[in-house]
């Protein structure tokens, strides 16, 4: 078996693991977009493949994929897909997908290419469905973790593979985001929805939550926070949509039918359902929108969203502060990673620090990868002949952290360079 990175060993972001079996077959393992913009070279997406096999629906791990045609079989859960294909239903500039996809189920195994042996593993992530992956072929074992944490509220997952993890591992592939990172005051979810409750119980005006709206663990913990304190929740048709296809294997899942959950159908969103005739889901939505009564008592929201909408935020900063809570990575605020709300959120967040505002800005974000602790404590589980640390911007300091915890099987490998077994 011959094993290469073609990017990875040095980044977080644009993951691909490439396995080549003895009789030639090649499976790639994500093909994900880079974060940053510091090496532009994505010429090996256009490389040999006969399959490609996605972690979970992360542009970082997925966003290349449509480089290498509709004929090759991408092998992907079920909510993943689900996830990935609501972006073109819902940004009309985003072509739907036409690739060969191939769903699999957690915990069941099955065959790529009659070569490739894969278990999926389901994981505890910031998106609802991500998997770790035991690949066999040739007679050797790789565990390819993918995105994982011990925080969320699937946090049972972490536990349970540390108690049985797979044995007589040849080579694990571990992520190390957290490496050199601090996962600030917030170390868990149930941690983010007591922060969100305190913030809730006292709001004059209403209150915005930027967060992805993949980031099911955080709708749920503003659902609960909502429920806590008397609050409704809003969301808008394509953050509706997707708790709506989650709900399908989750009744923990808030759905717009809830009590406590309202809609905001913004004109775009109307006519993409309209477009891709989805009129029964318009017409559930249009009983659960939240109309005007916003105005009148702005204080009893809170609104999910990436971006608030400027002109909604200038009308309901009359009754009072208004907070802007900040619930993902830091990083998407710099120049570096910027993003389509980026100069919005920076510019609320000076706002904010004047004496006389009515914005008040918070950060509630735990991480969605595991802390230095829990990724120690997997690594040993495992137990592997070889570590090899990816989607790590520290390698070196990864394996001096494992090496001073006793695990002396850490190699640090490069892109682009084949590695025999």
């Amino acid at each position: 078996m011959k094993v290469k990175v073609h990017r990875g060993t040095k980044e977080i972001g644009g993951t691909c693991l490439e396995v080549t079996a003895s009789n030639g077959k090649v499976l790639w393992i994500d093909l994900g977009a880079p974060l940053d913009t510091k090496n532009p070279d994505i010429s090996y997406a256009k490389g040999k493949v006969d399959a490609l096999l996605i972690s979970h629906p992360h542009q970082d791990h997925y966003g290349l994929m449509r480089m290498i045609g509709d004929s090759i079989p991408v092998y992907i859960g079920g909510i993943g897909l689900d996830l990935i294909k609501a972006v073109p239903m819902f940004v009309e500039e985003v072509e739907p997908y036409n690739l060969n996809f191939q769903v699999f189920e957690a915990w069941k195994e099955f065959s790529i290419l009659e070569t490739f042996k894969i278990k999926p593993y389901l994981t505890d992530h910031s998106t609802p469905e991500a998997f770790s992956f035991l690949i066999e072929a040739d007679g050797q074992r790789i565990f390819y973790s993918g995105d994982y944490r011990a925080t969320g509220r699937k946090g049972q997952l972490y536990d349970k593979f540390i108690s049985n993890p797979p044995r007589n591992i040849d080579v694990l592939f571990t992520e190390g985001t957290m490496v050199k990172r601090e996962n600030h005051k917030f170390q868990s979810e149930q941690a983010i929805e007591e922060e969100l409750v305190s913030i809730l119980e006292s709001q004059k005006s209403t209150s915005f939550l930027l967060s992805s709206a993949q980031n099911i663990d955080r709708m749920v913990s503003c659902y609960n926070s909502c429920k806590r304190t008397g609050k409704l929740l809003v969301v808008d048709a394509y953050t509706a949509w997707l708790m709506e296809q989650v709900s399908k294997v989750s009744s923990a899942i808030p759905v717009i039918e809830r009590n406590e959950v309202r809609v905001f159908i913004s004109k775009s969103q109307r006519e993409s359902l309209i477009r891709n005739g989805k009129l029964d889901f318009l017409k559930k939505l249009e009983q659960h929108q939240v109309g005007n009564k916003v105005y009148a008592h702005p204080e009893n929201y809170l609104y999910f969203t990436r971006c608030p909408n400027e002109e909604f935020l200038g009308k309901v900063r009359s009754r009072g502060t208004v907070n802007i809570i900040y619930s993902q990575w830091q990083g998407y605020l710099q120049k570096e990673y910027k993003q389509w709300f980026t100069k919005t959120v920076n510019k609320l967040k000076r706002e904010s620090q004047k004496n006389d505002s009515n914005i008040k800005f918070h950060f509630v974000h735990t991480s969605g990868h595991a802390v230095v602790e829990d990724l120690v404590k997997y690594v040993k589980a495992v137990d592997a002949k070889k570590v090899v640390p990816i989607h790590t911007a520290h390698p070196e300091d990864f394996k001096k952290l494992l090496d001073d915890e006793g695990v002396k099987a850490v190699e640090l490998w490069d892109d682009n360079s084949v590695y025999t077994f």
